[in-house]
């Protein structure tokens, strides 16, 4: 999987988050987001903060945002325990 493919689906959550204002997901997912320097510490923050979503955010996720999230921690998984 490229970075496009895996950045797109993780846009299209951050524009869900926003449409929704459910801050709690924006404020952990967006500083790793926009400072990703795409080495392994850029990944290790990324995969921390989709966790952090999942772990103390459920009740801000859709069903369908739920497994999304869940696919992109597993890709960032692989980049970086490969």
């Amino acid at each position: 999987m490229s970075n496009d493919e895996f950045f797109e689906p993780l846009k299209k959550l951050i524009d869900g988050w926003c449409d929704r204002k459910a801050l709690g997901p924006l404020a952990r997912v967006l500083p790793p987001f926009v400072a990703f320097n795409g080495m392994t510490d850029g990944w290790g923050e990324l995969l921390s903060a989709l966790k952090g979503v999942r772990a103390f955010n459920p009740d801000d996720l859709l069903p369908a945002e739920t497994a999304t999230l869940a696919d992109l921690i597993r890709v960032a998984e692989k980049v970086i325990y490969r």
